[in-house]
């Protein structure tokens, strides 16, 4: 098992190209869903607790839909 990014980089350096590709593929489709899930969680946070007390589930389908 790899435990740092030393170890992690020398067996990257030992990949066929192709691989590297791949990895490369691989790792950016990472990045991008772990970004994606991180604005999400980061939103959810900032909503929790900002409902208005008495607003109705149409009101609010209505204002964002913008029909205001």
């Amino acid at each position: 098992m790899m435990s740092n990014i030393a170890e992690i980089q020398a067996a990257i350096e030992k990949l066929p190209v192709t691989q590297v590709d791949q990895l490369a593929c691989w790792f950016e489709a990472f990045r991008q869903r772990r970004t994606t899930l991180q604005a999400v969680e980061s939103w959810l946070q900032r909503a929790r607790g900002a409902a208005i007390p008495g607003i109705k589930t149409q009101d609010v389908m209505s204002l964002t839909r913008g029909e205001e």
